[in-house]
């Protein structure tokens, strides 16, 4: 499956887009199938964002398995961060959890 955000946008920002994309992307790793984030023409994302599309992934798998099992392909440096940046921070509240 791949995702192109592109399509929906070149600036993505709400938590209600994020869960709406988080939810196929859960289905697609439930089903064993490999998820391609493509970010072409995509020039930033919020945290807001980020969190509930990625970082709660966190939720239902492990880490090390969402990264076997998904690739971020055409991401600017901001994108990079910002979605680094939200899957450190809900691991580490998973963990004090």
């Amino acid at each position: 499956m791949e995702i192109k955000f592109g399509h929906i946008g070149n600036s993505l920002g709400t938590r209600v887009l994020g869960k709406k994309l988080r939810l196929e992307i859960e289905q697609s790793l439930k089903a064993e199938q490999f998820v391609t984030f493509n970010f072409e023409g995509v020039k930033l994302i919020s945290h807001s964002f980020a969190d509930e599309c990625f970082a709660k992934l966190l939720e239902v798998v492990e880490l090390d398995e969402l990264k076997k099992k998904s690739t971020f392909i055409n991401t600017n440096d901001i994108i990079k961060k910002t979605v680094a940046f939200t899957i450190k921070e809900r691991a580490m509240q998973l963990v004090s959890a």
